[in-house]
């Protein structure tokens, strides 16, 4: 179709919109369920209304009318993990494959609407969950639900769009990957890691697979995975929730409901023996080494103990390790926290990196690492250094809550993952409720001898 066609079409679109919302409101069949969830800390309130339609879209509601302005985001549960052997990096490209235009949308046409309308968007892929989010005045809400149903129902997947999109990843790959120190050997260390699961392999695929991949192996997993009943759409802001749930069930209604996904496996954490890897990089300038632990599931009931314990260790200048090796020892000139990186929602991963002071083997900071932790395994951490890292987690939350977009992400998560919309509340209360015999208990029991640890080393130089 050529563009002109395809613009003609969205405004004639754009208009019945308008002229069907100035009229009578239609009813809401669609809806095949509602409910209300809320929750309160340190002052803070979420009060969430939500409704679930016939095809199964669940769609979560926080009213906001402090500022005239909304973000949506909609969570498709697919990630990485879901992808076939042979055909990884599918997840990412179709964070690309999405913006590539629909029936009614031209390409780059989201991009162009939504920025035009002095509004912000983005998307990003994980191993669990592929992610879109837009922020515009509260006026455009119906633009972005048309937007969005848009390409849920008709995506433009061709052999053109493939080539184009595969070239563009393959791209970023090179820029964001291959091309930067240290970053591809921590993907692979981790991806090595939890080999044998969903989390073994990096996110944005290898190159060989996506040279592989067909147009119908896209299409085919856009037809499993990109369908209602495997999303979550979160709206927050200046909304109604009743006009809200008839704009959804107008534009969201009538798509039809998808193969039911099957339960993701469990993923084993045992470790029986340590995981070391010694690596050389050549876009390294000096070494870098990374210690930690495989622990839990986000979901079981002692990761909030195990994020507190590592912000003890590793968070800051104060923690224990940190202030020991670097301003005690001199052993290192940096401590990091790597939180968030090389596992997932299913696959627990504890750690921090170090870049060591010039000459210091890893060795050295091991015997260091592991004669502390075996410290909080016999006395604990203080009540100071557990306020401390419960201060430091709280701030993190809260700062999280401050803006629609922020409020949207932890809403659409928290009710995709765990079935809780209000989970950026509850997990700031379990942060809160952790003691510090709970701190002593979780490391005697995941801060064992079977840890991972990775050295990267400038090419040519040895440990």
């Amino acid at each position: 179709m050529p563009r002109s066609t395809v613009w003609r079409r969205l405004a004639v679109g754009a208009a019945l919109c308008g002229t069907l919302l100035l009229g009578a409101a239609p009813a809401v069949a669609s809806v095949a369920e509602e409910g209300e969830s809320s929750g309160a800390v340190l002052g803070i309130e979420m009060k969430i209304r939500h409704f679930t339609l016939g095809n199964g879209l669940r769609v979560y509601v926080l009213e906001d009318h402090s500022t005239p302005a909304l973000s949506l985001h909609i969570a498709y549960h697919v990630g990485s993990r879901d992808e076939q052997s042979g055909r990884t990096g599918f997840a990412h490209l179709f964070e690309h494959m999405m913006f590539k235009g629909s029936e009614n949308v031209p390409e780059k046409g989201h991009f162009q609407y939504i920025l035009g309308a002095g509004g912000s968007l983005n998307a990003f892929t994980t191993a669990d969950i592929t992610e879109y989010h837009q922020s515009v005045p509260s006026h455009y809400l119906d633009m972005v639900l048309w937007l969005e149903a848009d390409r849920l129902s008709s995506l433009t997947v061709t052999d053109e769009n493939f080539e184009n999109q595969r070239a563009a990843v393959e791209e970023e790959k090179a820029m964001r990957y291959d091309n930067r120190p240290y970053l591809l050997a921590l993907q692979q260390f981790f991806a090595d890691v939890w080999a044998g699961t969903g989390y073994g392999h990096l996110t944005i695929g290898t190159d060989q697979d996506l040279a592989a991949a067909t147009t119908a192996d896209v299409q085919r997993f856009f037809d499993t995975y990109y369908v209602p009943n495997n999303a979550v759409m979160a709206v927050v802001g200046d909304v109604d929730y009743e006009q809200l749930k008839r704009k959804v069930d107008e534009r969201f209604g009538e798509l039809p409901r998808g193969p039911a996904r099957q339960p993701r496996s469990a993923v084993d954490h045992t470790m029986t023996a340590p995981f070391e890897r010694s690596v050389h990089d050549p876009l390294a300038r000096q070494p870098l080494y990374l210690l930690g632990w495989k622990t839990i599931p986000k979901s079981h009931p002692d990761y909030h103990a195990v994020r507190i314990l590592m912000s003890a260790l590793l968070r800051g200048d104060s923690s224990r390790l940190t202030r020991l090796l670097k301003d005690e020892r001199g052993m290192v000139v940096a401590s990091i926290p790597t939180d968030g990186m090389g596992g997932g929602v299913d696959a627990g991963i504890a750690a921090g990196a170090f870049v060591p002071s010039p000459g210091v083997p890893f060795d050295r900071i091991k015997a260091v690492v592991r004669a502390e932790v075996d410290k909080v395994k016999s006395r604990g951490i203080t009540s100071k250094e557990l306020q401390k890292a419960v201060n430091q987690l709280t701030v993190d939350a809260v700062s999280a809550l401050e803006t629609n977009d922020g409020r949207a992400l932890g809403i659409a998560q928290g009710a995709l993952f765990y079935d809780d919309p209000v989970h950026p509340l509850t997990e700031l209360d379990r942060y809160r409720r952790v003691t510090p015999r709970d701190i002593k208990r979780v490391a005697r029991t995941y801060l064992t001898d079977a840890w991972v640890t990775l050295e990267i080393l400038p090419k040519g130089r040895e440990g």
